[in-house]
């Protein structure tokens, strides 16, 4: 069986990744570590074509990042990367289901748009978790700076009105996709009101 999980980020992909992960002894892989394979592939204009956010973003100035570009800007060129980085994430699961493997890839990049030629596959089990409202993410944030999470957004992020503009334009991806899932047809689980009980009604609805 082929996991996908996808979503927005904050969602908690990642954890249901490596708790399904652990439970039913398979590996999982996240789309975050296709990206610099392909990366290496493109040079000059078009890897900064291709891979937009990544000329964008640098993670020591993320407070000129988030003050720079709007929710809609970061949005969009996360976007075109999520394109980019279909062509390994599509051919990488048609060889697990060509080999027959158990395996999980969870990322932001597998948009509904893509995973809905799955959706019918009786060896592919797909979900999207969400969080929508900028002001739930953002305190969530506030909880994880400085704490024992490593949280890479709100440790370094200094100040807290951008810390708030963060939160807002990842409530963007929410709403994309609970639109898009709508549109196809996809499982969508919002994990804002109780994160650790709607990941283990996530995980029921893949594994039962």
């Amino acid at each position: 069986m082929i996991y996908l999980i996808s979503g927005s980020p904050r969602a908690g992909k990642s954890t249901l990744s490596r708790n399904l992960a652990k439970k039913l002894n398979i590996g999982y892989l996240s789309t975050d570590n296709i990206r610099p394979i392909l990366w290496a592939l493109y040079k000059g204009k078009e890897k900064n074509a291709k891979f937009p956010f990544e000329k964008m973003f640098q993670v020591d100035k993320m407070d000129e990042f988030y003050n720079k570009y709007s929710p809609a800007e970061i949005f969009k060129a996360d976007i075109v990367e999520a394109k980019t980085i279909w062509i390994g994430a599509s051919e990488l699961i048609d060889y697990l289901l060509l080999c027959n493997m158990d395996y999980i890839l969870e990322g932001v990049h597998l948009l509904p748009r893509y995973l809905k030629k799955y959706k019918d596959n009786k060896n592919v089990k797909i979900i999207y978790l969400v969080k929508c409202i900028g002001e739930e993410i953002y305190d969530g944030l506030l909880k994880n700076k400085g704490g024992k999470h490593n949280d890479w957004l709100a440790d370094n992020i200094k100040s807290d009105e951008v810390l708030r503009t963060a939160a807002e334009s990842l409530a963007v991806y929410g709403k994309y996709f609970v639109k898009e899932c709508a549109m196809f047809g996809l499982e969508c689980v919002n994990t804002e009101e109780d994160f650790v009980q709607e990941l283990k009604l996530a995980e029921k609805k893949l594994i039962g």
